[in-house]
């Protein structure tokens, strides 16, 4: 590292340090605010504990505002003081200047995807499961599921509401497709043991629905023996009887999938990377596998992208301070609000994906190399 690039950073660090925690402590409040109404009859430790877990996220959100400031206010101080111009007479471009921002803003992009998938699920697994189980009054984010037909592996899951009592739920329904063959487990209730789901006082019943519709039966036997063909098995448990069914999915991981409230997925980019190579996912599914990672990697790499647009808007139009942030403010909200219509297009299909989830990025992009004349041309 030259002195050059020292003097470089020894202006920009500071700054960055500043934007990175005000933007995540508004990152924070913008996620705790609007929850803040139910979290009256909770720990204030605890609700301190909870706050921490949106840390993470709002990192990954910030970093590229923080970058997006230190570029602004350092090279809008040096453009502004002449400093700029005297580098360039010695023979030192704007874009050599700029090598240790590219090499941060490369770094930078490596932490944000490795936050994505180690840090940021975890955070936000825990950040619902503590929310709905620990700080609110319900005390068991079960009560959100209750009601709901929750997707379980090949398993789709029902239940009508949860005992607290006997933590276990009640009116339990689990079905399984095979081809045109359906397995129903019914039961008064039942209860998760980790990745286990026992029935109690349990009925199961295999029907083959391609047998449907029935004919016109002529004698009692026939219909006896077609019905034979169609309820292909059934098992009736004796009262108090229990049973056992392996679930991929733990009572934990569904509170943190179904369980609502507004929080971010907990699922890591690298579970979206194998749902998209899985040769049996629904297109539904394919297609938030699809957005989901893309928008991922975008976002992570959103730190190049406001770099190369900051840069020529810092330099050419040697901003003050106040200039600076004010710029800052005005392009990190163009940057989110478009990438937010990039996801919502990427999810619901009305662009595809690889395309939607990088619309923000190749706006910056577009922007920054149409300013950057003598810079980037």
């Amino acid at each position: 590292m030259t002195r050059l690039d020292r003097y470089f950073l020894r202006e920009a660090l500071p700054i960055f340090g500043f934007g990175l925690v005000l933007y995540v402590v508004l990152g924070i409040l913008t996620n705790v605010l609007p929850r803040a109404q139910y979290l009256g009859a909770a720990s204030g430790w605890k609700v301190l504990e909870w706050m921490l877990l949106f840390i993470p996220a709002a990192v990954s959100l910030a970093l590229p505002t923080a970058m997006l400031l230190a570029v602004l206010l350092t090279y809008g101080r040096f453009s502004r003081e002449n400093e700029l111009l005297v580098i360039q007479a010695g023979g030192i471009s704007v874009l050599r200047t700029a090598r240790t921002f590219l090499i941060g803003g490369l770094i930078l992009s490596g932490v944000s995807l490795g936050l994505a998938e180690w840090v940021i699920p975890w955070a936000n697994r825990t950040s619902v499961l503590m929310y709905w189980n620990v700080l609110v009054p319900e005390r068991n984010a079960l009560f959100r599921l209750a009601g709901q037909d929750l997707a379980v592996g090949p398993y789709r899951l029902y239940f009508a509401h949860y005992d607290p009592t006997a933590q276990a739920v009640v009116g339990v329904r689990l079905e399984r497709w095979q081809d045109q063959t359906l397995t129903v487990i019914l039961a008064r209730s039942a209860r998760f043991e980790g990745h286990r789901l026992v029935f109690k006082d349990y009925r199961v019943f295999t029907l083959d629905l391609a047998q449907l519709p029935l004919p016109d039966f002529n004698r009692l036997d026939e219909a006896q023996a077609y019905l034979q063909g169609f309820i292909k098995a059934q098992n009736l448990g004796p009262p108090g009887a229990e049973l056992s069914i392996q679930l991929s999915r733990s009572q934990q991981d569904l509170e943190a999938q179904y369980a609502g409230g507004g929080f971010e997925s907990s699922i890591p980019l690298s579970s979206w990377w194998h749902k998209l190579q899985a040769p049996a996912a629904s297109p539904k599914e394919w297609l938030e596998a699809r957005a989901q990672w893309h928008t991922g990697v975008a976002l992570a790499f959103a730190n190049l992208a406001v770099l190369f647009l900051a840069l020529p808007v810092a330099v050419r139009r040697g901003i003050s301070p106040g200039g600076a942030l004010a710029s800052a403010l005005i392009l990190t909200i163009l940057y989110y609000v478009v990438f937010t219509i990039g996801k919502t297009l990427a999810l619901t299909g009305v662009i595809a994906p690889e395309i939607a989830a990088w619309m923000a990025n190749a706006l910056a992009l577009g922007l920054g190399w149409g300013l950057g004349k003598g810079l980037y041309r």
